[in-house]
């Protein structure tokens, strides 16, 4: 676990500036609160954007399995060093802790903290639908560490759950990871079902809300070419001069909707949390939520 740790951080990291339009915050690292939030020099408290640690004991709460291993890990990785955080298009949490991605410089090279973290196995991802922009890069790490059984995925509490034995009574109200094959898709009101089951009462499912699919349209390619504005007709007149009060109206093209009958007959893999609505559900709204496996 720590080797792979230590070595990922050793690798080359990621660009400094792919999220720099967002913003940068340095600041040098005064104390460790838990795996995933930390304090700085300049007063702001960092939670560590798209990844989840086990929590530390609070008040009358027990600490969850290898939380004191995931502070450590970060506290002997970050504690008195000097770092750059990159903000998030979202920058405070309900707590009023900035949210970023944070790095070590040593020389030249860059270490990616949140990332380490991940390949590690000392958390998992945890992104949301307007903080993402690393989620592709932390999923694939995720799943390394996950088949090599890298610290949370050793435990049972983070095997992954089969759609068509999922849930327990103990898994509701936690985060979840279930495959599963999507047997029928189901459109009510302005929500969409995906069914893992014969039987949507009872079976476990998952729910997108109509205002989500935007996240989940395929985005326009870099190279794709814009659509080419209509020519004027020579000596055409603009319909405005005949009648100046004419109105005109502004609305918008409408996008297609996106398809969800695409994800019928495919194993996916659903990350969220287990909510004991029709049997068991899952509420998605972003793609990272919803990984078609090959």
């Amino acid at each position: 676990m720590w080797g792979m740790f230590y070595a990922f951080l050793l690798a080359p990291g990621l660009a400094l500036a792919q999220l720099q339009p967002y913003g940068v915050l340095k600041g040098t690292v005064t104390h460790i609160s838990d795996g995933d939030t930390v304090r700085l020099n300049t007063g702001h408290t960092i939670r560590l954007l798209d990844i989840n640690t086990p929590e530390v004991a609070h008040e009358d709460r027990p600490a969850q399995p290898l939380a004191y291993q995931a502070k450590t890990a970060l506290q002997k990785l970050v504690l008195n060093q000097p770092v750059q955080v990159q903000l998030g298009a979202r920058v405070y949490d309900p707590y009023d802790r900035v949210l970023g991605h944070i790095f070590l410089r040593n020389g030249t090279k860059q270490a990616w903290v949140n990332g380490g973290m991940v390949a590690g196995g000392f958390a998992h991802v945890y992104t949301f639908p307007d903080n993402r922009v690393y989620g592709p890069e932390l999923l694939k790490l995720e799943a390394q560490a996950r088949e090599s059984k890298l610290g949370l995925w050793a435990l049972p509490r983070w095997q992954i759950q089969n759609a068509a034995t999922c849930c327990t009574e103990a898994t509701i109200g936690n985060f979840v990871l279930v495959r599963g094959v999507v047997k029928a898709v189901a459109k009510v009101g302005n929500r969409t079902y995906l069914n893992f089951g014969e039987d949507w009462r009872t079976d476990f499912s998952v729910v997108i809300d109509d205002k989500q699919a935007k996240f989940f349209r395929p985005k326009k390619a870099a190279n794709e070419p814009k659509a080419k504005k209509a020519k004027k007709v020579k000596g055409e007149e603009h319909p405005k001069a005949k009648n100046p009060k004419a109105k005109y109206s502004k609305e918008k093209p409408t996008k297609a909707a996106f398809n969800w009958n695409d994800y019928l007959g495919k194993e996916v893999l659903v990350r969220g949390i287990a909510t004991p609505v029709n049997g068991t559900m899952v509420k998605i709204t972003h793609p990272e939520q919803l990984q078609v496996l090959k």
